[in-house]
């Protein structure tokens, strides 16, 4: 009789699984055990497949963004006819639905690692990774506020940057309240609110 045919190894399903130990569990609270537990595998297997750890927290976020992050930036400039607020809001719903999905861990991976970056719980070119990610968003922001002050749809009150910002400090405090177990509608409340203080132009 033949043998039975080797288990494969799935390498992305393993950086997903991976990824969801270091969004719940925080890059210092997640031990290499932990890691291998959730993958099924072995120390070396795991060495092998991505690294050490600080490698393998590194293709977490890579994954992260890609699969998550990226989808909901394009929110911001898709579809292009659609008026400025309802794209921000469309990209800040994707944010909250995303933090308060009870599928996945509570909040932003993104958040509550850059929450850790700055001290010596995270590797400084980990923090620099999260940093640009940070500006990622940022910048889209930025542009998309300077684009609609320069058409008129938006009042130029404010710098760019500066309204930048601030709609990403009410994301990342929608994230932490995720985390403290406030409930979706309730998050919404507080991107209403911060649609609702755009500087619109007077009709």
């Amino acid at each position: 009789m033949s043998a039975g045919r080797k288990r494969t190894f799935d390498k992305s399903d393993a950086l997903d699984k991976a990824m969801r130990v270091f969004w719940r569990n925080g890059y210092s609270g997640t031990s290499v055990t932990d890691l291998t537990e959730a993958l099924g595998i072995n120390k070396p297997s795991l060495y092998a497949a991505f690294g050490n750890k600080e490698q393998l927290f590194g293709a977490a976020l890579e994954h992260y963004t890609s699969h998550y992050g990226a989808p909901i930036l394009e929110r911001l400039t898709e579809p292009p006819e659609a008026p400025v607020t309802e794209r921000i809001r469309a990209y800040m719903l994707g944010i909250t639905d995303l933090v308060s999905n009870k599928a996945l861990p509570k909040g932003c991976f993104i958040v509550k690692s850059n929450c850790e970056a700055g001290g010596s719980a995270i590797p400084d070119e980990i923090s620099l990774s999260l940093q640009s990610m940070r500006s990622a968003h940022q910048q889209a922001l930025r542009k998309v506020v300077e684009t609609e002050q320069k058409r008129g749809l938006l009042q130029q009150t404010n710098k760019p940057g500066d309204i930048a910002e601030y709609l990403l400090s009410v994301l990342y405090g929608i994230s932490v309240l995720a985390r403290q177990g406030k409930s979706r509608k309730e998050l919404l409340k507080v991107v209403d609110i911060a649609i609702n203080a755009l500087p619109l132009p007077v009709r």
